[in-house]
């Protein structure tokens, strides 16, 4: 399975590399995570808690980090393993500074699912795969502008006033000590989203699935007729 992407934040790219690099941020905007430990030398291990069509576990991983370039790029290696399935992925992250001052973040990445995940199959897979990587997204970017100390008073995170903000916190950030394990409560977890409906349309998208979808809807309708 490969996924590739591409979202803009509103916010400056130190802030947003900054934020990448930061547990606390991380094991808030991961849906489902429970937990993030950083081991040393880029390498941390989680788990996380997530369901596919039915299919619900807790996942725990080990990542790794290679290639950096701060505060543009980096590669990472993951391992992950549960009762219904194993994941096993390479992807990349990069940065890099708009015109107008936000930050486009580019993704990619390969993954091997196998166990009772990869019967799900792989377009479905796909489908939660982007509607999670959307969600985490979106909670990045709210992480970051709910640590921006000040806004001018339009509020505008892109201003000179924010920019320096966030850059600013970006470097007290980077200047306090690795904090080694964040454990979340149930209540401070991200929920994953509604993933039916997004797999459901990745599957629409496929001639068979429109196909499908066609007959049912004319079996309904003929159903419907025949009641009258």
């Amino acid at each position: 399975m490969k996924i590739t992407g591409t979202a803009v934040i509103k916010a400056p790219q130190a802030a947003v590399w900054a934020a990448l690099n930061d547990m606390d941020v991380l094991a808030r905007v991961v849906p489902g995570c429970e937990s993030l430990n950083d081991l040393g030398d880029n390498h941390y291990e989680g788990v996380v808690k997530i369901g596919i069509a039915g299919i619900k576990g807790s996942y725990s991983g080990k990542i790794r980090l290679e290639d950096i370039d701060a505060p543009k790029h980096y590669k990472l290696i993951a391992a992950g393993k549960g009762s219904n399935g194993v994941v096993d992925a390479v992807g990349t992250v990069d940065l890099e500074t708009l015109a107008d001052g936000t930050t486009q973040l580019n993704y990619g990445g390969e993954a091997q699912i196998g166990g009772m995940l990869a019967s799900v199959g792989q377009r479905l897979i796909e489908g939660a795969a982007r509607q999670l990587i959307g969600q985490a997204v979106k909670a990045l970017e709210a992480q970051i502008l709910q640590r921006l100390p000040a806004t001018d008073a339009a509020g505008d995170a892109n201003s000179p006033v924010a920019v320096d903000a966030l850059n600013a916190a970006a470097a007290r950030s980077a200047a306090e000590p690795v904090r080694k394990s964040v454990v979340l409560s149930e209540a401070e977890q991200l929920k994953p989203g509604t993933l039916i409906s997004g797999m459901i349309n990745e599957w629409l998208a496929t001639t068979t699935g429109k196909v499908i979808a066609v007959v049912v809807l004319l079996g309904i309708g003929f159903v419907l007729g025949r009641m009258r």
